[in-house]
C-alpha cells in the first residue's frame, strides 16, 4: 500500500493543505471508521490540524459522523465523495446545459441529486461565466412539455434493474389496478413517458410497463430468473429490429376533436392541429398499449377517424359492432 506521506512527502518536506484536503478525501472515501489520530499519523500533520480539515471536508459536504467513547471514532455514511475535478470553464458550461435538458422533464430518477448537482456547479462558475449562461439561458431551451401524470417509482425500477431483483408492482390498466411480479431490464423514456420492460412472472414473457401507471412498488421473495437481455439499449434494438414492439397510430380529428383530444393527457402532445382548425394524432406507440390508445380515442366518438394502423381500426370496429348488438 502506498501512504500518502510516503507519495507526497521527500526529505521533510510538508505537504500542502490543498494536496492534503484531497488524499483526506481519498483515504476516508476507502474506509467506513477511521480516527483523527490515525489520519494525523498518516499525513504527518498534527491531531488539531487533522480536525480542522476534518471540519473543512465535513463543510464541503463530506458525508461522516463521529462517536466518543471506547471503540469511538469517525463512520463514513454511505454516500461518498467524488475528489475534486479539474475542469476548464468551457467544459463545465457543457456539463450545466446538458443537465439543464432535464429541466422540463418531469419525473427523473434521482430528480432532487440532479437539482442539487446542477447548483453546485452554477455556484463554481466565474461571475463572468455566470453572465453568459444567463444570457445563453434566453436563447437555448430543450422543450419537453410537462405532463400531468407522473412515474413515481423510477428510483425502485431503476434499482430493481441494477441488482436483477425481482419486484411486486400495483398496475394501473384501463381503470383496473393489478398485482403483477416483474423482474425489469430497465427504464427509458420515449415520447414524454417513461417505460420498464420486464419479465413478468404471470405472463411468463417480457412485457412493457409504461412507469406512471405503477401505482407502488415492493420487495418480493421471488427467485430471480435470467433475462434474455443484458440491457435496456438491447431490449430496445431487438424491438426496431423486429418491428413488432411499436406500431404507427394515425387519427383524423375535426376541429371539435381537436379541442377535446387536446384535454387527454395521454394524447395531447401527439396533435398537430392544421390552419382550419382540425388536424391529427400521429405517434409510434408500443403495440400491446394499442388498446389503450383505441379506447382513449373510443371517447371522441365521431370526431376522431382512425386511419392506421389496421389492427386498431378493426378494434373499433368491433366496439362499434358490440354497441350496435346493444340496441337491436
Amino acid at each position: 500500500m502506498i501512504h500518502a506521506n510516503d507519495h507526497y512527502l521527500k526529505k521533510g518536506e510538508s505537504m500542502s493543505k490543498s494536496t492534503r484536503l484531497i488524499e483526506l478525501l481519498l483515504y476516508i472515501n476507502k474506509r467506513h471508521k477511521f480516527t483523527a489520530r490515525e489520519l494525523a499519523q498518516e499525513f504527518n500533520v498534527s491531531y488539531r490540524t487533522i480536525l480542522r480539515d476534518l471540519d473543512e471536508l465535513s463543510g464541503l459536504g463530506l458525508p461522516f459522523y463521529s462517536e466518543v467513547g471506547h471503540g469511538g471514532g469517525y463512520y463514513v455514511i454511505a454516500e461518498k465523495m467524488l475528489p475534486p475535478l479539474f475542469l476548464k470553464e468551457t467544459e463545465a458550461m457543457a456539463l450545466y446545459f446538458s443537465f439543464q435538458s432535464l429541466e422540463f422533464v418531469p419525473t427523473l430518477p434521482f430528480k432532487t441529486e440532479t437539482d442539487y448537482a446542477l447548483e453546485k456547479l452554477y455556484q463554481h462558475f466565474s461571475q463572468e461565466a455566470r453572465k453568459r449562461i444567463k444570457k445563453m439561458n434566453g436563447r437555448i431551451a430543450f422543450w419537453n412539455p410537462p405532463r400531468q401524470k407522473q412515474a413515481l417509482h423510477l428510483d425502485e425500477l431503476l434499482e430493481a434493474a441494477v441488482e436483477h431483483t425481482p419486484i411486486t408492482i400495483v398496475y394501473e390498466k384501463e381503470d383496473e389496478l393489478m398485482e403483477r411480479i416483474i423482474q425489469p431490464i430497465g427504464i427509458y423514456s420515449s415520447h414524454g413517458f417513461w417505460y420498464c420492460p420486464s419479465y413478468c412472472f404471470t405472463r411468463n414473457a417480457i412485457r412493457l410497463f409504461r412507469a406512471d401507471r405503477i401505482k407502488q412498488v415492493e420487495k418480493t421473495r421471488k427467485e430471480a430468473v435470467d433475462l434474455p437481455f443484458q440491457s435496456v439499449q438491447e431490449w430496445l434494438s431487438e424491438a426496431e429490429e423486429t418491428g413488432e414492439k411499436s406500431v404507427n397510430f394515425l387519427v383524423e380529428l375535426s376541429r371539435t376533436g381537436i379541442r377535446k383530444a387536446q384535454s387527454i393527457v395521454d394524447v395531447e402532445r401527439f396533435i398537430k392541429v392544421e390552419e382550419d382548425g382540425s388536424g391529427w394524432i400521429e405517434a409510434v406507440v408500443p403495440e400491446q398499449e394499442l388498446p389503450y390508445f383505441v379506447q382513449v380515442i373510443w371517447t371522441l366518438g365521431p370526431e376522431a377517424v382512425i386511419k392506421e394502423p389496421q389492427v386498431a381500426i378493426d378494434l373499433i370496429k368491433e366496439k362499434v359492432q358490440a354497441m350496435w348488438t346493444n340496441y337491436v
